[in-house]
């Protein structure tokens, strides 16, 4: 991909602003098309953090009376993210919401409370909360935009980074989600992109000092916490139940980041007793994938997932 060429460094602090620059040249090309997209935000709780962006899909893009809906989780160190980045960058994440509206599924961007203000499990239960208030208001959501009648009950639930982090802590906490839950039985598939799965202590840092025993409450909460821990702890009946999981990780991902993807893969495989899908991103970094979407560029992997989930409806 010529728009990141240079910019494979591992180093996710490195890459972040240099990548960024590059693909918001071309998103830039595509602001109208980006910008006047049919869009709605909505509500689903109490604080600013508590809003969401739905993306309605391209009608000729959708066939029967069946919608599928994919929601997107940001990533931002457990400490940053917003579902509308400020300008000189405010086409994402908007870009991922059109994209994959414009091959019929429809998309819904969430925001959640941060760290250091929020603490585990606040940010799983905040994504659980908008997928909850989205079934429970699928005919406020359709008002105007479609049919009250189409079918919006088929769950994707994708995350990035710290996202894909608290995505997959909530459908491996029954606690977070109970297993009698609508949430949890209206979801299809999960799509962790890049996710941080496993934390080490007592070597160099990767996310300001302190965060996660601030986040968790202490390092042996962050360590029986994690998603890695989660998933071998998990009962045999939610592993049973676990929707079909998607997994994603870039090229050229940190090795902290590919390290702990490659054992949660083995490790869900090995409980639920058959292979995982799991693909890599070719030619991207840690960032590059989402800030990909309809830059004409590094775009395979999203095309993959709009297959995957249309086919999984």
């Amino acid at each position: 991909m010529d728009v990141i060429a240079g910019f494979s460094d591992t180093a996710i602090h490195v890459v972040i602003d240099p990548t960024r620059d590059a693909f918001m040249k071309k998103l830039e090309t595509r602001r109208s098309q980006i910008e006047s997209w049919p869009s709605r935000t909505f509500r689903y709780g109490s604080t600013d953090r508590h809003q969401l962006d739905v993306y309605y899909p391209d009608a000729a893009k959708v066939s029967g009376n069946s919608v599928p809906v994919l929601f997107f989780e940001y990533g931002g160190g457990f400490i940053s993210g917003d579902r509308k980045i400020d300008k000189p960058y405010d086409l994402a994440y908007a870009n991922v919401g059109v994209f994959f509206a414009q091959r019929g599924v429809m998309t819904v961007i969430a925001d959640y409370r941060l760290a250091p203000a929020a603490k585990f499990p606040d940010p799983p239960a905040d994504i659980r909360d908008a997928i909850a208030w989205f079934i429970a208001n699928t005919s406020t959501v359709s008002s105007g935009k479609l049919s009250e009648t189409v079918d919006l009950s088929k769950i994707f639930v994708m995350g990035h980074s710290a996202g894909a982090n608290h995505v997959m802590s909530l459908y491996l906490s029954p606690s977070v989600l109970p297993l009698d839950s609508p949430v949890r039985a209206a979801t299809r598939g999960l799509i962790p992109k890049g996710g941080a799965f496993k934390f080490a202590f007592g070597g160099p840092p990767v996310l300001p000092p302190g965060l996660l025993e601030g986040y968790y409450g202490s390092e042996e909460a962050a360590l029986a916490n994690m998603p890695l821990t989660l998933l071998e702890n998990a009962p045999e009946e939610l592993i049973a139940g676990l929707p079909e999981v998607f997994v994603l990780a870039s090229e050229n991902e940190p090795e902290f980041i590919k390290a702990g993807v490659d054992e949660f893969v083995k490790k869900l495989e090995a409980r639920r007793g058959r292979v995982v899908k799991y693909e890599i991103m070719k030619g991207h970094n840690h960032i590059s994938p989402h800030w990909a979407l309809l830059s004409g560029e590094g775009e395979d992997w999203a095309d993959a997932v709009a297959e995957w989930v249309k086919s999984s409806v």
